[in-house]
């Protein structure tokens, strides 16, 4: 009887080993190399990873990985397959954007100055600022030149105005201005969107800035056409407050050399081609993994057009499979800079975040509620 019994005992511990030993290799198979560390592919919160680690030893070593089964059991070995670092040219510089803009954006009305005293064409249209000019008379337009030559001749035309209602026809008499001798619409517009940001970094030519997406006058994504970088001066800053964000003021001139080519507007900034190499710090580019609550710095300008390093700590990573906004919350601890915005303001957007060496993010939000705290998002997602 006790033969049997220790028998069978040596049979079931053999099957409960074997069990373990295909489990384990099954998983050694699923490890992915990603920048010289392993990452397990099973989700989150599968029980079979946890447990899984309770059971396997994995014993590192120079050459990688050996499984050992119980810590006793050599089960199996894996190669560990080291990518060199990536250098990028590190970014902090203040950006004059201008972005041109599918259509285009109504900012008023206004009056033209006829022989018959001023009028506006438009008036009785339900035209507001923010609407987009789409067309006129069937003919896409993006200029104002364009519109010039195309309502020259004509005693009436029909433009085609888009909101967020949908988009609508009207049917109007240009009026001859006296003072120009042309034919106006009476209404201003505006061919591109304006403003200040911030260079998050550069490479291969290439260069990514402002961390999010750019937007119109009524909160809506830009459908962008292309457009241009300039650098940009920072000239002060109105300091960010309980209850309203602050800005940095600044000015850029887009007469001469555009520093660079604006290709692509998504949810995570602007990218684009540079014109000229610019002189800046190299840092090793990192990822989402890279990044954890503690200490970090942001590169960022408030006076001039130069960067500064400011210390922050990282409240808050949070875990993220795919693209998505507010990847980090982060805390500005930096008495300088606190002294001199309060914190985050508008105009930091796409500042670079730097933690151990690494670029792991951008500055992307702040909190309207406290000045001092503000998201960032993954450098991973500041793709075209």
């Amino acid at each position: 009887m006790n033969v049997n019994i220790k028998k069978n005992l040596c049979i079931f511990i053999i099957i409960v080993s074997l069990i373990f030993s295909a489990i384990t290799l099954y998983s050694i198979n699923r490890l992915q190399s990603f920048n010289g560390e392993f990452a397990y592919s099973a989700a989150v919160g599968d029980k079979n990873d946890i447990q899984l680690s309770r059971v396997i030893k994995i014993c590192d070593s120079d050459r990688g990985y050996e499984f050992k089964l119980f810590g006793i059991i050599p089960i199996g070995k894996t190669q560990v397959k080291t990518a060199a670092p990536r250098y990028v040219k590190l970014g902090g510089y203040p950006l004059g954007i201008a972005l041109k803009t599918d259509g285009m954006y109504i900012t008023s009305k206004v009056n033209v100055v006829t022989k018959d005293g001023a009028v506006c064409p438009v008036e009785n249209c339900d035209i507001k600022s923010g609407d987009i000019l789409k067309s006129i008379n069937g003919i896409s337009v993006d200029s104002i030149s364009q519109i010039g030559e195309i309502i020259k001749d004509e005693e009436e035309v029909t433009i085609e105005i888009k909101n967020k209602s949908g988009r609508k026809e009207y049917v109007i008499a240009p009026a001859l201005d006296v003072l120009t001798g042309t034919k106006k619409l009476g209404i201003l517009l505006q061919d591109q969107i304006e403003g200040i940001g911030t260079m998050t970094y550069s490479s291969d030519g290439k260069f990514y800035a402002l961390g999010h997406t750019i937007k119109d006058m009524n909160g809506d994504d830009v459908i962008a056409k292309g457009g241009s970088i300039f650098q940009a001066n920072i000239l002060g800053c109105v300091k960010g407050q309980k209850g309203r964000a602050g800005e940095l003021n600044g000015s850029f001139s887009t007469i001469g050399n555009a520093a660079g080519a604006i290709t692509s507007n998504n949810n995570y900034g602007i990218y684009g081609t540079l014109k000229s190499n610019y002189d800046a710090e190299e840092v090793v580019m990192g990822g989402k993994s890279d990044a954890q609550p503690g200490s970090a710095y942001i590169y960022t300008t408030v006076d001039g057009t130069a960067p500064q390093k400011y210390e922050i700590q990282i409240i808050k990573t949070n875990h993220q499979n795919c693209p998505s906004e507010k990847s980090m919350v982060l805390r500005v601890t930096d008495k300088r800079l606190l002294d001199t915005t309060g914190g985050i303001v508008q105009g930091m957007s796409g500042s670079p975040i730097v933690q151990n060496g690494k670029l792991i993010g951008a500055v992307t939000h702040v909190f309207v509620s406290d000045p001092t705290k503000g998201y960032g998002v993954y450098i991973d997602w500041m793709k075209p």
